[in-house]
């Protein structure tokens, strides 16, 4: 039975936040955001979520795409595509 997506939830509770400028909803981006850059890739669905949120971010601001995002985005796709892959991916060390 294939995992529940947990980066989904955080994607679209991230992005229903919008814009608004609040101490609150500064304090809930920073949480999603950390769940959205650490979070492991599980399912197809956590996939695009993480692959959405560094696209939302690179909008924003390129520089503020931490390389641990970057980092468990290629792990997610080396775990759900790994034999589709043409060459064997590179796994970051560990931290």
């Amino acid at each position: 039975m294939p995992a529940n997506s947990k980066l989904m939830p955080a994607f679209l509770a991230y992005e229903a936040l919008g814009e608004g400028e609040s101490d609150l909803m500064d304090a809930l981006r920073g949480q999603l955001e950390e769940v959205l850059a650490k979070g492991t890739i599980l399912t197809p669905a956590d996939l695009f979520a993480k692959a959405r949120y560094l696209q939302h971010t690179a909008r924003i601001d390129p520089g503020l795409i931490s390389m641990e995002a970057v980092d468990t985005l290629v792990v997610g796709i080396a775990l759900l595509c790994g034999n589709a892959l043409s060459q064997p991916a590179v796994m970051p060390a560990a931290a």
